[in-house]
């Protein structure tokens, strides 16, 4: 049975130097081809509190960014005062608005803004407004040449998020940027290419083999010997993958 475990400690805000108690992810089950993943590329996961574990909010001076940056204190949880009672999903409205003071790349503020969108989503809200967030900074970064990185990658993360905003145009601009690079299946990129020219803006569901082929994860026994493979399939809302 795969667990999701969350947990209290205490860490210290590195904009104020407060000491604050707050939650922290202690357990996430390794991604296998079982796994819900979307063809944005992100895993669903069972509740939007354990996404929002992964931010730290000041209570002071409301610095939000990854837990990672802040440093972790040895104080009791208890003995602390407590993060603020933000909403999950707004969690990711603050990091945003502190990585701007911060003067975070548009890259960072793009992955925010997606972890954003996919905090809603697992809270069953609209997350359009993520999604156009998220895509406004992934132009600024795509059009900015001093950073080394996977860009091919990054242009079919945008292709499928201006798809999911239903700008079937500029998705299509985007997965025709998808070279070898990205090292994503070609079966995947070709599959989104259709789904937006035939305007279709809603969320896909990645079958097994090509989840195992994205996250490169090793094939077990078992599979060598099967032959039928479920197909991709676009979904409403509900996580099942329709084969």
């Amino acid at each position: 049975m795969k667990i999701y475990t969350l947990r209290r400690i205490t860490v210290i805000c590195p904009s104020c130097d407060l000491i604050f108690a707050t939650t922290q992810v202690a357990r996430m089950p390794k991604i296998s081809k079982e796994s819900k993943v979307e063809a944005d590329l992100h895993r669903i996961l069972p509740d939007s509190a354990v996404r929002a574990a992964l931010l730290g909010t000041c209570p002071e001076c409301l610095f939000t960014w990854w837990l990672s940056t802040f440093a972790p204190s040895l104080v009791l949880p208890q003995m602390a005062p407590d993060s603020p009672p933000v909403a999950n999903s707004k969690k990711f409205g603050h990091a945003i608005l502190t990585g701007r003071n911060e003067g975070a790349h548009a890259l960072d503020l793009a992955v925010v803004a997606l972890n954003g969108y996919w905090s809603a989503r697992e809270e069953f809200q609209e997350g359009r407004k993520w999604l156009e967030l998220a895509a406004q900074d992934l132009e600024k970064a795509l059009a900015d040449e001093s950073w080394w990185g996977n860009r091919s990658r990054y242009n079919y993360i945008l292709g499928e998020v201006l798809r999911l905003t239903g700008n079937f145009h500029g998705a299509v601009r985007h997965f025709n940027q998808v070279d070898r690079k990205s090292v994503l299946p070609k079966e995947l990129v070709e599959h989104q290419i259709f789904q937006a020219k035939q305007g279709n803006d809603k969320p896909v569901l990645l079958p097994p083999h090509i989840i195992q082929a994205v996250f490169k994860l090793k094939p077990e026994v078992e599979e060598q010997a099967q032959v039928n493979q479920p197909q991709l399939s676009a979904v409403d809302t509900a996580p099942t993958l329709i084969v």
